[in-house]
């Protein structure tokens, strides 16, 4: 079954339950900023994969000042998908992101981001 969704409506496991991945948790920074950024507030700046984990690091800007956050999802899209779609809209505000419909169907052949995170080395015996 084809479809989409939103980018705010991706989600990752917690537990027995599933949490929102949008907006991304910000880092904080302790740069002497006086606005702390909700969620949704600021502009999306960069967008690039995590180098030894599943999931994309974003960087956004409000008021001059820049925080990165991770943002891990469980399922599709696939990674090379959402980071195709996201570094499409650098330079967007945070929260009309969430709104951009996205394919609900992973790429053949590409592991869901949940999926590459429980897959790691091979146990030793």
């Amino acid at each position: 079954m084809h479809g989409t969704r939103r980018i705010k409506d991706l989600q990752r496991p917690y537990g027995a339950a599933a949490i929102p991945s949008w907006p991304p948790p910000w880092v904080p920074s302790y740069d002497g900023a006086t606005v702390l950024p909700t969620g949704e507030d600021g502009m999306l700046t960069w967008v690039e994969r995590m180098p030894n984990g599943p999931g994309l690091w974003l960087t956004m800007r409000l008021d001059g000042v820049a925080r990165r956050g991770p943002l891990l999802w469980s399922g599709s899209p696939s990674l090379a998908e959402l980071e195709r779609v996201l570094r499409s809209q650098i330079g967007r505000v945070i929260r009309d992101i969430g709104w951009v419909e996205i394919e609900a169907e992973p790429i053949p052949d590409e592991k869901p981001v949940a999926e590459i995170a429980r897959s790691g080395p091979p146990r030793s015996t």
